[in-house]
C-alpha cells in the first residue's frame, strides 16, 4: 500500500463519527461511473395515428406478405 493510503486509513480511523458520513459520499462520488448524455435529437418527433403501437405487429405483417 501507498504512503499517502496509509496516510488517508490513518485519518479516516481518526474522524469522530459524525464527519464519516460525509466523506464517505464523497469518496462514493468519486468512484461513481460518469453519467453518460446522449444528444438524441430525434426523439419524440415520430407522428402516426393513436393505435399505431397497437397495431405495430399487424402493419409489420402486411409488409411482410407485400414484398415480393
Amino acid at each position: 500500500m501507498s504512503v499517502m493510503r496509509e496516510e488517508l486509513h490513518h485519518l479516516v480511523d481518526r474522524l469522530p463519527e459524525e464527519k464519516v458520513g460525509p466523506l464517505l459520499r464523497l469518496v462514493r462520488e468519486q468512484l461513481a461511473e460518469p453519467l453518460i448524455v446522449r444528444d438524441l435529437p430525434f426523439i419524440g418527433t415520430l407522428e402516426a395515428e393513436p393505435d399505431f403501437a397497437e397495431r405495430a405487429e399487424e402493419i409489420l405483417r402486411s409488409e411482410d406478405n407485400s414484398s415480393p
